[in-house]
């Protein structure tokens, strides 16, 4: 008994020392009432140990260790919990971590299918009422775009959808493929809004259940098709246009050229395919992880450079038309969906556990901090199935043309 106790007080003086030497300036109460100061005054958060499974995670303090403690309940924070993520994340929240032996070979045996499967049913089959209280009426769970200061979160999502809808020209009678419809928002905003015909697969049977409530209640049951339905099993079936809004982060580095490909078997010659997705901007070591994000909140997922996929688009067949970076448009999206979710916290907190709640919100915090200093982006990819025999004009148009009138 001892020796853990001296364990628990070295690894706390460790972690204090560090808070010192970094100058953040922060207030921790032990299991028996004995508080460490990091600064005489100014303290505006403090961390109360509630475990003594917490001091584990002071072992090697990271955003997997201290993550894994925050959602288990080990230790709680008073003060604003994204301000003290800002003061730490530098310092103490390295989000690589070493795989593990069983990660890394596990890898070569999984059937990819079944378990994208798995994975996407983990996430996403949380009651759709939970999304709904954080997410609002659009159940947008994708960067918003916001016009001004004054767009609401439900002004920045459909404002998002119309963007995209631009983007690919849809008209009257135009076949769409979603991939990863979600709950069917943007299907259900493209037939409504454009009068396409829309075929949505997702892997989520509540999103699926949701979605086609949406539809009949739209009366848009003839205008749109929701399937579960994995992309690599699309078929012969040949679209117009096809929309992947958030779904692609799901795919991996070591599938994402199988799934280009399949768009691109997937599109008409002449078609548009708009890739609308999150990427990272630093190459993430060999052998290694973000922990948190695939142990609780996306297993399976992958960001990956934008670069690399422009070259795997390019290699599949592709012509990119265009390629814009809205990263300050999702700090502003994760900052709603973190407020939403803090006005609503009790709601919540009866639909799913505490454990539940925590992870989401965390990792809403860290992505935004992530945004903020620029280790990821959110990138809307145009890509062109080119035509040869067509040199028109139509296709290869700017927004920023003065006297451009062909864009819709």
């Amino acid at each position: 008994m001892k020796f853990f106790i001296k364990k628990e007080s070295f690894f706390l003086k460790k972690f204090i020392q560090t808070l010192n030497q970094e100058k953040i300036p922060l207030e921790i109460i032990d299991t028996k009432g004995n508080k460490y100061s990091t600064a005489p005054h100014g303290i505006k958060h403090k961390i109360f140990i509630k475990d003594q499974k917490f001091f584990n995670a002071l072992i090697c303090p990271d955003a997997f260790s201290l993550g894994e403690a925050y959602v288990k309940g080990y230790f709680d924070i008073s003060g604003s919990i994204k301000e003290l993520y800002e003061l730490v994340c530098d310092k103490l929240l390295n989000t690589d971590q070493r795989k593990s032996i069983v990660t890394f070979f596990s890898s070569f045996f999984v059937k990819a299918k079944k378990k994208e499967k798995e994975n996407i049913e983990y996430h996403y089959n949380v009651s759709s009422d939970f999304y709904r209280l954080f997410l609002g009426k659009t159940m947008g769970y994708t960067c918003g775009y916001y016009t001004s200061e004054r767009a609401t979160m439900d002004d920045a999502q459909n404002e998002k959808m119309d963007i995209i809808c631009r983007k690919l020209r849809l008209k009257k009678g135009d076949k769409l493929l979603d991939i990863g419809c979600g709950w069917g928002n943007f299907a259900v905003y493209a037939a409504k809004h454009y009068g396409v015909n829309v075929s949505g697969i997702t892997l989520s049977s509540k999103q699926k259940k949701y979605a086609e409530n949406w539809i009949e209640k739209e009366g848009l049951s003839h205008k749109i098709n929701i399937k579960i339905l994995n992309y690599r099993d699309l078929g012969s079936q040949i679209f117009d246009k096809i929309s992947c809004v958030g779904m692609s982060e799901h795919v991996g580095k070591s599938n994402m050229s199988v799934f280009f490909k399949t768009v691109y078997n997937s599109l008409k010659k002449g078609g548009l395919f708009m890739q609308h997705t999150i990427t990272t901007n630093n190459r993430r070591k060999k052998g290694f992880e973000n922990s948190f994000m695939d142990k609780y909140m996306f297993p399976g997922g992958e960001l990956m450079l934008e670069q690399d996929l422009l070259d795997l688009a390019s290699s599949s067949g592709f012509e990119l038309l265009n390629a814009e970076n809205f990263r300050t448009h999702y700090v502003r999206t994760l900052n709603d969906w973190i407020l939403m979710m803090e006005r609503h916290k009790d709601k919540l907190q009866q639909i799913v556990s505490d454990n539940i709640y925590r992870i989401y919100h965390v990792f809403f915090i860290g992505s935004l901090i992530s945004f903020k200093t620029k280790e990821i982006s959110l990138f809307q990819n145009l890509f062109y199935k080119t035509d040869c025999d067509n040199n028109s004009t139509e296709i290869f148009l700017s927004p920023y043309a003065k006297n451009e009138t062909r864009i819709v």
